[in-house]
């Protein structure tokens, strides 16, 4: 009997062996002579078809490369959904490809291209928080500061000179309510953008510079409230799985249903017109 390996599950030695004996009595099949295959078939067919005319079992590939059998599964079915990120699924690709003799290079660009992966080549390189680009001149920063400061104090003390101007009394309003003093205007509420998760959905925010602040799973109910500043956007796997409130009201979905969405300005992002919220949904 032979003994299984200790890289094999503990608790099942019929399984374990069964695994050891067809590794030992399958014919090994070279990967130097190329699979054929449809040059128009989209890359998860190309790796399902490959692995076929090899005869090998997801099971049999997932032993050979050590690459779980779900997480090669969803690279022939294509479901980005199931696989743990880009930098492990092209890791997993990568693999995956060569043990089959597929060109390596050209499944990786039709596998991100299909999928609407974002290219590290195409995009500007995403830093988390704790990598915020420094400025070239450190030193500048604090003249402008020191500088602000002595304007404000010379421009107080210029004031001060000055004949005092008349003092100006606000009059309460018949209603009881506060008014401003004239002349000045109340500050401008900051709108308050929500993102609520209907549904498990990857969710990314970006700041004006490319800075991430925000890339993980949202679970259904989670409810994220991202800066609102100008220039910040939103990305996710699946445009359906957010809806968008706006000072509490509704905005609609992110985007379409089970298409991902690249860079959704939350500057654009505006609450559905009552006439809308009235029609009945589709």
């Amino acid at each position: 009997m032979l003994n299984p390996s200790p890289n094999e599950p503990q608790g099942e030695p019929e399984q374990a062996e069964a695994r050891v004996q067809r590794r030992v009595a399958a014919p090994e099949v070279s990967s130097a002579v190329a699979p054929d295959l449809d040059p128009t078939w989209r890359a998860g067919r190309k790796l399902a078809e490959a692995r076929r005319q090899r005869g090998w079992t997801l099971e049999e590939v997932a032993d050979r490369i050590r690459i779980r059998r779900d997480f090669l599964a969803a690279l022939e079915e294509m479901n980005v959904k199931v696989l743990p990120g880009k930098a492990y699924t092209l890791a997993f690709l990568r693999s995956y490809a060569k043990e089959l003799g597929i060109d390596e290079k050209a499944i990786v660009e039709q596998f991100q291209d299909e999928n609407a992966l974002t290219r590290d080549a195409s995009v500007k390189q995403m830093r988390m928080p704790t990598s915020k680009p420094r400025s070239q001149r450190p030193w500048m920063g604090a003249a402008i500061v020191v500088l602000a400061a002595s304007a404000f104090v010379g421009w107080r003390a210029w004031e001060a000179n000055r004949e005092p101007a008349p003092e100006v009394v606000a009059s309460a309003p018949a209603s009881g309510g506060s008014a401003a003093a004239p002349g000045l205007e109340a500050p401008l509420a900051r709108r308050v953008v929500e993102v609520r998760a209907v549904t498990d959905g990857w969710l990314e925010t970006r700041g004006p510079d490319g800075t991430v602040f925000l890339s993980r799973t949202l679970r259904a109910g989670d409810v994220y409230r991202p800066d609102s500043s100008p220039g910040w956007t939103l990305h996710a796997r699946d445009g359906g799985a957010f809806e968008l409130y706006v000072d509490g009201m509704p905005a609609g979905p992110l985007g379409t249903a089970g298409m991902p969405v690249l860079g959704r300005s939350i500057d654009d992002i505006q609450p559905l017109a009552q006439a809308q919220l009235a029609q009945p949904r589709t």
